[in-house]
């Protein structure tokens, strides 16, 4: 890492390397050469980018080789994209029901990497390989306009410490589910808000450009870009709100109050911020029909002090073992350096990384205290808890100011080739993680697959609660034959197609007993109490067969009409 973001600096000493160096550089020019035109700085940008793609993939086939790959696979929520994809190929018509989150961007980029033809697994890993990758780009992006006085080379160092960190702390989670506070992984989904996490990061480097840019045309079309990132973000998410746009604008009333910067600057920047959200939320006007639970059902002030004997029930549960108490205090101690940052920065006058730093503490503040306040308790909806002071990171160069001592020795040349060597590494051990995340993912759950390979052979349709049928529902060929109902056993349209409850009655009942012990059990119709059964075992699910239609499937709920 220190090699990578001093090697512009390195450039500057033509000195010879002692005799082990140069046969270190020998035998890595020797493994992985590259032409001498490609400059030191495009190798240390390329170095990166495998760096980050090597991480990506360490991240990933650790999810999946822990009990964490169920939620990266068969989760519920992180299925969705699955299910909307297999209606779709089904030929059934679109007529779903959402939450206040769109997944516009999730969707797109899903039904980008399932043309692939990797089958939904395999899918589902690449998306999650993507979406750090992203990240990469985003902290890259930020990194590059926080410090735009440093050599290329340092920049690309300060976005792998930040990236680095972000891997490391998803190295530390697990567990199976998506309601804990091991929310680094969370990233890795489709469903959980990753996007969301990008354009804020890419809001920050933004609106961070904005506050020092001169009057010109590129500033104009900076800020269109900031607009339109807030009106897209918004969009599809209104959480983005929360997370990114009003937490930039209270930096920036703070600069302001710091005279850092002019008021007329923080009303110029925070209104093209409020721009962007006004114009998406008036762009989700027409997709209201999608939406079953918007934004305003979420706050319910009456939970607040519920919300706040949760979270510290919740961040003490995670501190209870050895990972989760490493993870927390890694977390607090950066929301701690982003604060002592904007601090110091505040003496040099430094609107940069005023700007940076001040979202490094400021958003998961401000955010845990909202949540709170508006009775909102689910890990998910504080994510700036994590991704907002990892931001402060990708200041780390400046910490190296003058480069490793053992780089600065080297040549231009030598500099060339031991970024050579070390790419060469790289592939190699990225191939292998490739290797070992591919043979994963072609391998389906079992419990999953005689779910499916039954209800394909019979087919016939059942039902299930909502934790119950989506896993399988999102592998199996004919999604329509599994059907969600509550535990009413009415039709339950959340995140789900309407077009599911033209059937109204079902000849199967499927159960996960690995959910029944947290959610009630289904109050099966009146015809199963006497009606014959027979009982079909799949490992955590059961399926209970009756072997004709006689189950009806109650109206949709009240709250779920329009």
């Amino acid at each position: 890492m220190p090699a990578l973001s001093s090697s512009a600096s390195a450039t500057e000493s033509d000195s010879p390397a002692p005799g082990a160096t140069k046969q270190l550089v020998a035998a890595g020019w020797r493994l992985g050469a590259l032409p001498s035109a490609f400059g030191a700085r495009g190798l240390a940008e390329l170095v990166g980018l495998v760096l980050a793609v090597a991480l990506a993939l360490l991240a990933v086939v650790h999810l999946d080789a822990t009990d964490r790959s169920w939620l990266l696979y068969y989760d519920s929520d992180s299925v969705l994209p699955a299910l909307v994809r297999g209606s779709v190929q089904a030929g059934q018509p679109q007529d779903w029901f959402l939450s206040a989150v769109l997944f516009i961007p999730e969707m797109g980029l899903y039904f980008a990497l399932a043309a692939l033809g990797l089958g939904v697994k395999g899918t589902l890993a690449l998306n999650a390989v993507v979406n750090l990758l992203l990240l990469y780009a985003a902290l890259r992006f930020l990194s590059g306009i926080a410090q735009r006085a440093l050599p290329p080379s340092r920049r690309v160092g300060g976005a792998l410490v930040a990236f680095a960190t972000v891997v490391f702390l998803m190295l530390l989670e697990d567990s199976p589910r998506g309601d804990t506070f091991e929310i680094a992984s969370l990233l890795a989904t489709t469903t959980y808000y990753g996007l969301t996490v990008l354009a804020s990061i890419t809001a920050t480097g933004l609106a961070a450009r904005l506050v020092t840019a001169p009057p010109s045309r590129r500033r104009r079309w900076q800020e269109a870009a900031l607009t339109a990132m807030s009106a897209g973000a918004t969009l599809t998410n209104p959480l983005y709100l929360a997370w990114a746009a009003m937490p930039l604008v209270l930096v920036l009333a703070l600069m302001a109050g710091r005279r850092v910067i002019g008021w007329h600057r923080f009303l110029r920047v925070g209104a093209f911020l409020l721009l962007g959200g006004g114009v998406g939320f008036a762009a989700r006007i027409p997709f209201a029909h999608l939406v079953a639970k918007d934004g305003p059902d979420y706050a319910k002030p009456g939970l607040a002090a519920w919300a706040a004997l949760r979270y510290p029930l919740s961040l003490a549960d995670r501190t209870s073992t050895i990972p989760g108490a490493l993870a927390l205090t890694l977390v607090v101690a950066l929301i701690l350096v982003s604060a002592i940052v904007y601090r110091r920065s505040l003496a040099s006058r430094d609107a940069t990384t005023l700007m940076v730093s001040g979202i490094g503490w400021v958003a998961p503040v401000a955010v845990l205290v909202g949540s709170i306040a508006l009775g909102a308790y689910t890990p998910r909806y504080v994510q700036p808890l994590f991704f907002a002071p990892v931001c402060t990171l990708v200041f780390a160069p400046r910490l190296f100011p003058h480069g490793i001592a053992f780089v600065r020795r080297l040549s231009k040349r030598e500099i060339r080739r031991l970024l050579a060597s070390i790419l060469a590494v790289l592939l190699v051990v990225s191939a292998g993680l490739t290797l070992a995340l591919g043979r994963s993912a072609a391998v389906v759950d079992p419990d999953i697959q005689c779910v499916d390979a039954w209800t394909t052979a019979n087919q016939r349709t059942g039902a299930g609660d909502f934790f119950s049928t989506r896993g399988p529902k999102a592998y199996l060929a004919e999604p329509y034959r599994l059907i969600q109902v509550d535990y009413l056993f009415r039709a339950y349209p959340w995140l789900a197609d309407r077009a599911d409850y033209s059937r109204s009655m079902v000849s199967f009942v499927l159960a996960d007993s690995l959910t029944e012990s947290e959610h009630p059990r289904l109050a099966l119709p009146p015809a199963a109490r006497t009606a014959p059964s027979t009982t079909i075992r799949c490992g955590r699910y059961t399926i209970t067969d009756f072997g004709t239609d006689i189950l009806p499937i109650g109206p949709v709920p009240a709250h779920f009409m329009q």
